[in-house]
């Protein structure tokens, strides 16, 4: 049976690392990985590989789910470092076929390994920055809707939307500067100048839908490692 017209790939997407703890440099490609699979969460396989994590995406295509990518530790010493993780989790090791599966939670991994310690503690802090980046950025977006709201239902009723924007961006620029009290008023002001127009309630989707956008930004992933 041929494939026409398509060229038949080996290897297909790639793994979601954006919640995997990486030690290391991605440049090295001698790794020891962990990894579960959603359906055993608390299972997970710890092994080693020369080629990064084309290894793991070869052992996946023998199951019907992507696994998910614990960790990533890039070392020369990969080996040994395997060594080191499956002896000291001997006493959890999975009945399984192979030597490689742990009954072992996250906490078990991170008491056993130092280094995934450390990099574990500033990955929640990265994570702790990027959720208070995203309530900041979500807070803008609040901020932002009476003054989109108020422009939007100006356009579409054809009336000027230059008064509109000049009383908004006074009430931008004063957001940090004046008291809560009087930047509310503008709010609700601006407001007012929407409703006078009699908008749709689509109109007011479309004002609030970058509240949503701007606080995903700090977790839009900038890097993911292919197979």
């Amino acid at each position: 049976m041929g494939v026409k017209g398509k060229q038949l790939r080996t290897v297909r997407g790639s793994f979601d690392l954006s919640r995997t703890v990486i030690v290391g440099s991605p440049t090295n490609p001698n790794i020891v990985y962990g990894y579960r699979f959603p359906s055993h969460p608390r299972r997970i396989k710890i092994g080693y590989s020369s080629r990064g994590l084309a290894r793991v995406a070869e052992q996946a295509t023998a199951f019907p789910e992507k696994p998910l990518i614990e960790f990533v530790i890039h070392d020369r010493r990969a080996r040994t470092i395997e060594g080191a993780f499956h002896r000291a989790l001997r006493g959890r090791q999975a009945d399984t076929i192979g030597t490689e599966w742990f009954d072992a939670s996250w906490g078990d991994v991170l008491a056993v390994s130092p280094v995934l310690r450390k990099a574990s503690f500033a990955y929640n802090i990265v994570l702790g920055c990027k959720i208070a980046g995203s309530a900041l950025l979500g807070l803008l977006g609040l901020v932002l809707y009476p003054l989109l709201l108020a422009l939007i239902a100006a356009v579409i009723s054809g009336a000027s939307a230059m008064p509109v924007w000049e009383f908004g961006r006074d009430y931008i620029d004063g957001i940090f500067g004046r008291a809560p009290s009087e930047s509310l008023a503008m709010a609700r002001y601006l407001m007012r100048l929407a409703v006078m127009h009699d908008v749709p309630g689509l109109i007011h989707i479309a004002a609030l839908a970058p509240i949503p956008l701007l606080a995903w930004l700090p977790f839009v992933r900038v890097r993911a490692q292919a197979f």
